[in-house]
C-alpha cells in the first residue's frame, strides 16, 4: 500500500476514532494493515469512521458496468426523420429511390 500525505492523515484519523470507539489499537506499519481495517469495520463502526475507512482502503467491488450508448452518424437519438422525407422517396441502401 501506498503512502503519502493524505493516507497518513486519514490513518491518524481513523486510528484515533477506532481507539476512542471500539479501543482498537491501530499500527500503521503492520503487515495485516489493511485486513485489520476490513475487520474493524465488520465489527461494526459508527458513520464518520466507515467513511475515513472507504476513503482509505482500495474498494473490493467489480468495477460498475459503463451504460454502452451507441452512436449513429454522431448523435446519440436517433431522430425519426420521415415526417421531412417526401412520400414518394425513400432511402434504399443508402441512396435516396423515387418510388
Amino acid at each position: 500500500m501506498e503512502f503519502n500525505r493524505h493516507n497518513i492523515a486519514l490513518l491518524q484519523k481513523i486510528k484515533r476514532l477506532a481507539k476512542d470507539e471500539q479501543g482498537y489499537v491501530i499500527h500503521f506499519d503492520s503487515d495485516t494493515l489493511e485486513k485489520d481495517l476490513r475487520l474493524l469495520v465488520k465489527s461494526g463502526v459508527s458513520q464518520e469512521l466507515l467513511m475515513l475507512v472507504e476513503e482509505f482502503l482500495p474498494t473490493q467491488e467489480p468495477p460498475a458496468k459503463a451504460e454502452i450508448h451507441r452512436v449513429y452518424r454522431g448523435r446519440q437519438i436517433l431522430i425519426d426523420d420521415a415526417e421531412r422525407a417526401p412520400r414518394n422517396q425513400r432511402i434504399y441502401r443508402g441512396q435516396v429511390v423515387t418510388a
